[in-house]
């Protein structure tokens, strides 16, 4: 008996440490990607300003020859696409995340249901052992 509990724990312990893991991880590289996003629309920022400064002289010239801003509407074109490329890799995350921590749409689950000798956690809804003193997933306490 002493040996099962102790294995649960420690297959506790080690999901635990896995999820810290793997969400440190991905926190990461959602930030690298969202600096990156955000560094993209900086410069569609600063090319749609001088497209509009561009387009403004050619008005003000009295010409209507605007071909010469092709170039420019091609290059936000491009990273408005490289935008999309790089938060399909942060949505990416989120699924590959919810493969390894085993939830569903990347969130814990939630109001698990409870088997016989079990209670549930009134903070995470994680079904823990009647005779726990604490939940094995929050660590809120049970016996209080």
């Amino acid at each position: 008996m002493a040996g099962d509990t102790f294995q649960k724990f420690k297959s506790s312990f080690n999901r635990g440490v896995t999820a810290i893991s793997v969400k440190t991880s991905s926190s990461l590289e959602k930030v690298k990607i969202k600096t990156h996003i955000d560094s993209i629309n900086t410069e569609i920022q600063r090319t749609m300003s001088t497209i509009g400064q561009t387009a403004y002289g050619i008005w003000a010239s009295g010409s209507q020859d605007f071909s010469s801003l092709q170039e420019q509407f091609v290059l936000v074109q491009q990273k408005k696409e490289e935008i999309q490329k790089l938060q399909e890799e942060y949505n990416a995350i989120d699924e590959r995340d919810s493969q390894i921590l085993g939830t569903a749409g990347g969130e814990e689950p939630q109001n698990a249901e409870p088997k016989p000798g079990e209670v549930v956690c009134p903070k995470c809804g994680a079904a823990c052992a009647a005779t726990a003193k604490f939940c094995r997933k929050c660590g809120q306490n049970l016996q209080g």
